[in-house]
């Protein structure tokens, strides 16, 4: 039997059929929904309760000469009964105030926070004079996970790095 040019091609490379398709679009469903369902319900957790964030030494030098780049960030996010407490650590030559506290060079503030809340604070480490402390709900329930965990992608992808 003589097979014609098209008869060959057709048994090099068969028509896709629809359970090949079936199994691809269950392989590429898997792929995204396996993360998200993951995501979802795996808990939230931090390796510890603390958020140290460390003064440098000659902080206030360095506003004082006019460099104004903070080595801070001007906001810090906590989660009510996971990771709540904030730790300041001044290592400054110099006082620095925080709220209406005032930090001796060597000194640290330890802050638990016990529910959720948007905090001002003054401070002086940073040279817009103010640190917003944001402290959310744990997340209990697997919509509220993933939820929180886009949210907290989302701002540090928006967020500027820091070098």
């Amino acid at each position: 039997m003589n097979s014609t040019g098209a008869d060959a091609l057709s048994d090099v490379h068969p028509a896709p059929s629809r359970t090949w398709r079936r199994r691809l679009f269950l392989i590429v469903a898997g792929v995204i929904l396996a993360p998200v369902v993951f995501a979802s319900l795996w808990p939230v957790t931090f390796a510890s309760q603390e958020e140290i964030f460390e003064i440098p030494k000659g902080t206030f030098a360095r506003h004082m000469a006019g460099d104004h780049h903070d080595l801070l960030p001007s906001e810090i996010d906590l989660v009510v009964g996971i990771h709540n407490v904030l730790t300041l650590k001044n290592s400054d030559d110099v006082p620095q105030t925080f709220g209406p506290t005032l930090l001796m060079p060597g000194q640290s503030l330890r802050i638990p926070f016990t529910r959720p809340s948007e905090n001002n604070f003054n401070c002086t480490a940073h040279s817009n004079g103010q640190l917003l402390v944001l402290v959310e709900a744990a997340p209990a329930w697997p919509w509220e996970r993933l939820s929180w965990r886009a949210r907290r992608l989302l701002r540090s992808l928006s967020s500027p790095s820091t070098s």
